[in-house]
């Protein structure tokens, strides 16, 4: 792999004025990128490539359950065009969680009552005092709380903004459904199965306490953030390398709002690093590459499959959450 590896970055160097002239340019970009370098610890050149992983030096392995192989069964709450009005419930196949909209504009999921008193709430949305709230699966994909009372709300509702009350921010998935597992999963998904949005019982414990942090499941190519106070953030599709980085504690070490790969093909934006392969190449979390005349190498739609030859790739507006939430030493867990 070394040897390989050597030879490649010998033979870019041949053709690096070539490259450079098939990169978009960006004068304001690359002023950004310039000021970034200079407030932290950075590195614009960024591998993009297949090669073997170790963690840093200190990196603790981490044990967690194995996953299981097969989805737990769940019950399609929300089909394309269908709503929640407020009082009105869902519950589990094997009945042990209920999804419920609140008359005051919370989107609720909790156990049920089993008789031992387990009301706790495992997941909700802010309080958002509503006179009549309703929760839409819209017919593009789009998972939206609304207040039906603000007047923004019907003749604008394809826009809204103003009505809107809360939103799983899923988009361009045509007949995507909300459902509720009986693990107490709530997850949107595309009519082929791909996961667009989980919310409830769903982030991994990977026992950090009392601070912010990033879990990316290699497996199942998903990221989590996960608030001090324990609340989950944001969660994603993401595409990264079925074999690396391998399992293991890390913390964020650079960032950058610009970088490029190290043979000058694609550009990144808001690189966030936190690791580095055995020659000492930077890995991280960013943006879609983008390669000749601005093309993205992959579409949103490919997120949550594996594609990537080392990094996390992330939908662009995510990889700018993440850059923003993040500061250097953040930790970053990552599952098998």
């Amino acid at each position: 792999m070394l040897a390989s590896k050597t030879l490649l970055r010998t033979a870019v160097g041949l053709d690096v004025a070539a490259a450079i002239g098939v990169l978009p340019f960006h004068p304001a970009s690359a002023a950004g990128a310039v000021a970034d370098l200079r407030a932290e610890p950075s590195q614009r050149w960024h591998l993009d490539f297949d090669a073997p992983w170790h963690p840093d030096g200190g990196n603790r392995a981490i044990d967690l359950p194995e996953k299981g192989s097969e989805a737990p069964p769940a019950a399609i709450v929300l089909g394309p065009g269908e709503y929640l009005s407020a009082g009105q419930s869902a519950i589990s196949p094997n009945g042990w969680y209920r999804l419920t909209l609140e008359p005051d504009g919370r989107l609720v999921l909790s156990p049920t009552d089993d008789g031992l008193g387990l009301r706790s709430i495992l997941w909700s949305t802010e309080p958002a005092p509503a006179a009549m709230p309703l929760l839409v699966m819209r017919a593009d994909g789009e998972l939206v709380l609304y207040d039906t009372a603000h007047p923004a709300f019907g003749a604008t509702t394809s826009d809204g903004d103003e009505a809107r009350l809360w939103t799983a921010d899923t988009r361009s998935a045509t007949g995507a459904s909300l459902q509720l597992a009986d693990d107490g999963t709530l997850s949107a998904l595309t009519p082929l199965g791909q996961t667009l949005w989980h919310g409830g019982n769903t982030a991994p414990d990977v026992g950090i306490v009392g601070a912010r942090h990033v879990i990316y499941d290699r497996g199942s190519q998903w990221v989590w953030l996960i608030d001090a106070d324990g609340a989950m953030v944001d969660n994603y599709p993401v595409s990264g390398h079925a074999e690396s980085p391998l399992p293991g504690r890390y913390s964020v070490t650079s960032k950058s709002e610009d970088a490029i790969s190290y043979n000058w093909l694609v550009t990144m934006e808001h690189m966030v690093r936190f690791t580095t392969d055995s020659d000492g190449d930077q890995i991280g979390f960013h943006s879609i590459p983008r390669g000749r005349r601005d093309t993205p190498v992959q579409t949103e739609a490919e997120l949550g499959e594996f594609g990537s030859l080392g990094c996390v790739r992330q939908r662009d507006d995510k990889a700018e959450r993440l850059y923003q939430w993040t500061t250097i030493e953040t930790p970053v867990v990552v599952i098998a």
